[in-house]
């Protein structure tokens, strides 16, 4: 019998005694003769994959116990780099730029430790996998040869196309270009033009380069289109066979304004004993889009759709996602319910699972529901009669159940995001800090009451699952940060076992203070990235066992996957032979995918929201506006504007008056001689300096010179002869 992949890891890291060949591995693991030929090809796999390393001798080990680092190169713009352990547990390894010359950012890689400490130091000595298949940049065409300059800061290597691969392209346009050889020790990368993009500036260009740059596709292929058209555009009889009725219910929709595809809908019935029945209605996307499909495979390598201030790359093609599985109003539509009985208290008693057709009664927003929930005589309260006291009863309803988690310790903190405001032609006009309501809240509830319970019941069942999980943070992070609030007065509780509550505690001790922005930023680093995974180790930050996105199959893969698997589980015993392991199998390898697809997204839709900033800003060089410090390094403090949900850079080389020392204990820069400083809170007058539109980066200036600080009105008098001055009595402000 072949052992699992953990247990044989497991047995590297925990019982060998020392580096084996494959021989003594098939002896010590009990590996039968009949077995021996697929152990080896499964030892190989591991290899290649880097989580068993061959060392010198055909001897195998795991990579932690002969000094090796496993994991992907992250490097930064000045040239250096780092190897970003696998194991969340293992220090990430500096590496020099003079062993990053064979490798570009993103590679997968074996490093050698080489020197230890609290920076441990090493040299890439063997390449795993490649990231870049393809790099956008920018072209620069000289005599006999032309380069690409790639875009993104942290691949170094500009790229040599020959002028036969050019493509069409032009001097200075943004292409996309296809590697077609990587970089050595001895030479750099070279590729070929595969799409000219255009002229940079054009907001289609940028729009695209951004999302190409982060891996984000941006089209669809005319077969996936034809496939699309193929959808039907009305629910038909045979699809309502073995489906619940529902449509005399009245579902509403509530999303965002701007809002096109509509994944949820919700339904409450409240009865006279103060319980509930709550129907949380989500778009039954996989009976149009079936497994192993071409459509399906294109939305698997998707794995999200991905939101730009102006636009979306969506994970289906629009017919699918704006049309039939969307839950439009007043349409007849194929869903997935997940009905919940809820007690006086807000306490889920109860749920079950099955497909169903539902008939959307209204498409609301947030903002009506807000005011509807606000005041239940308003205007928008007449126009909606027939659902008002459903949404009213929704809000107490959400109310109870928001206690209750937040009693359970659920991490609740809004950090604030900019909301672009475009004009007709999508240029952006304005940027406001975007303002979440109790509509908003009502829906979050909902959805994370229904995904809790879907993951409940799918692990009861054994059901292979793609679960949400949050890893708690890692002890040497949370020391770092229970000395970054000491700095600021705070104190972080449960020393000995944290608890999801206490970062709760201190993200309310800090609401509405000058201070919250930058606590809770550093904070959710403090905290691991929440990724999908086969396993449940729980949900952190929701301190919840069972978590898992039942919610949003239309923009995300990871929720289709669980559809299919909740159907699986409602077959029962009819369950074909197998198809447990299978699934087990498939998850092993889709979950980091989804996980990676998730990362890039994120990173587009960032970088979507700052080159918007950028362009809003363009034209606002050498005005002046007030701000607030939100954040200090050594390298300058960062500024948000009064007037728009900007931030830009004052660098400390900008501050003519003194040098300027960053004291991490204070948080603050702090002049040698003046002993000014510049901490979080502080007001100034900032003029905008410099706005790098290409680069994503705005730079200020104090709009006024510092002039030195006032000395005191009065010289203090000294203390009486022979009477003692008396200290302060500790713990008291002085």
């Amino acid at each position: 019998m072949i052992p699992s992949r953990e247990a044989l890891l497991k047995f590297l890291l925990q019982k060998a005694a020392q580096p084996l060949s494959a021989r003594d591995l098939l002896d010590q693991l009990k590996v039968t003769p009949a077995d021996e030929v697929e152990f080896l090809r499964f030892l190989d796999d591991l290899t290649r994959a880097g989580n068993v390393v061959e060392i010198k001798g055909g001897q195998y080990a795991h990579p932690s116990r002969v000094g090796l680092v496993v994991g992907r190169v992250q490097v930064h713009p000045d040239g250096f780099g780092f190897v970003i352990s696998d194991d969340r547990d293992q220090a990430d390894l500096f590496v020099k730029p003079r062993w990053l010359r064979a490798v570009m950012n993103g590679d997968r890689v074996v490093a050698r430790v080489e020197a230890g400490g609290r920076r441990p130091e090493g040299r890439i000595i063997r390449l795993l996998t490649r990231a870049n298949e393809r790099v956008i940049g920018k072209v620069q065409v000289q005599k006999k040869r032309a380069v690409v300059v790639p875009l993104d800061e942290r691949l170094l290597h500009q790229i040599y196309v020959s002028p036969d691969e050019l493509g069409g392209a032009a001097d200075g346009q943004i292409v996309q270009v296809e590697l077609t050889a990587y970089p050595t020790e001895e030479a750099g990368p070279e590729g070929r033009i595969a799409h000219v993009l255009g002229v940079p500036g054009e907001p289609d260009v940028e729009a695209k380069a951004i999302a190409l740059k982060h891996g984000v596709r941006v089209e669809f292929g005319p077969e996936f289109v034809s496939l699309a058209e193929k959808a039907p555009s009305r629910v038909r009889p045979a699809d309502l066979k073995g489906r619940e009725d529902l449509r005399s219910l009245p579902f509403v929709t509530i999303d965002g304004e701007k809002a096109r595809d509509f994944d949820d809908a919700v339904c409450l019935e409240p009865q006279t004993d103060g319980t509930a029945c709550l129907w949380v209605a989500i778009a039954d996307v996989s009976h149009y889009v079936r497994e192993g499909t071409e459509l399906d495979a294109e939305a698997y390598e998707r794995g999200t759709s991905t939101y730009f201030p102006d636009r979306v790359f969506p994970m289906l093609p629009e017919r699918l996602s704006n049309g039939i599985c969307s839950l439009n109003p007043r349409e007849d539509r194929l869903v997935m319910v997940a009905e919940m009985g809820y007690s006086r208290g807000g306490r889920r008693n109860g749920a079950r699972f099955f497909p169903a057709v539902i008939r959307s009664r209204h498409r609301l927003t947030y903002t009506a529901v807000a005011q509807i929930l606000d005041d239940p005589d308003c205007e928008e309260s007449r126009t909606l009669t027939d659902v008002v006291p459903s949404l009213l009863a929704m809000g107490e309803l959400a109310r109870a159940i928001r206690s209750r988690r937040r009693d359970r310790g659920s991490i609740d903190f809004d950090l604030p995001e900019a909301e672009i405001v475009l004009d007709l032609q999508g240029k952006p006009e304005d940027i406001v800090k975007s303002e979440r309501n109790w509509a908003h809240f009502l829906i979050e509830e909902f959805m994370i009451a229904a995904n809790e319970a879907v993951a409940e019941f799918l692990e009861e069942h054994r059901i292979p699952c793609p679960y949400r999980v949050h890893a708690e943070p890692a002890n040497d992070r949370v020391e770092e940060f229970r000395r970054f609030v000491h700095n600021f007065g705070y104190t972080l509780k449960g020393k000995q076992k944290l608890h999801p509550r206490d970062f709760q505690d201190l993200a309310r001790q800090v609401e509405g203070k000058p201070e919250e922005r930058m606590v809770n930023q550093v904070m959710l680093r403090t905290m691991q990235k929440a990724v999908y995974s086969p396993v449940n180790i729980g949900h952190f930050g929701l301190a919840s066992t069972h978590y898992a996105h039942f919610t949003s199959p239309i923009r995300r893969y990871p929720d289709l996957i669980l559809h299919r698997h909740l159907k699986a589980a409602l077959k029962g015993k009819r369950l074909a032979k197998g198809w447990k392991d299978k699934a087990g199998a498939y998850l092993e390898e889709a979950c980091p995918h989804l996980s990676g697809r998730e990362r890039a997204s994120e990173a587009a839709e960032r970088e979507a929201v700052t080159w918007k900033k950028c362009q809003f800003m363009a034209d606002k060089v050498a005005s002046t506006f007030w701000g607030y410090v939100t954040g200090v390094a050594s390298f300058g403090f960062f500024v948000q504007l009064e007037d728009y949900f900007v931030d830009g850079l004052v660098h400390v080389s900008s501050l003519k008056d003194d040098f300027y020392a960053y004291s991490e204990p204070q948080q603050a820069l702090i002049g040698e001689r003046t002993k000014r400083s510049f901490r979080i809170g502080d007001r100034f007058l900032v003029r905008v300096d410099r706005v790098d539109v290409e680069r994503r980066q705005i730079d200020f200036t104090l709009a006024a010179p510092l002039a030195p600080p006032a000395p005191p009105t009065a010289p203090v008098p000294p203390p009486a002869q022979g009477r003692k001055t008396r200290k302060p009595r500790k713990g008291r402000r002085t």
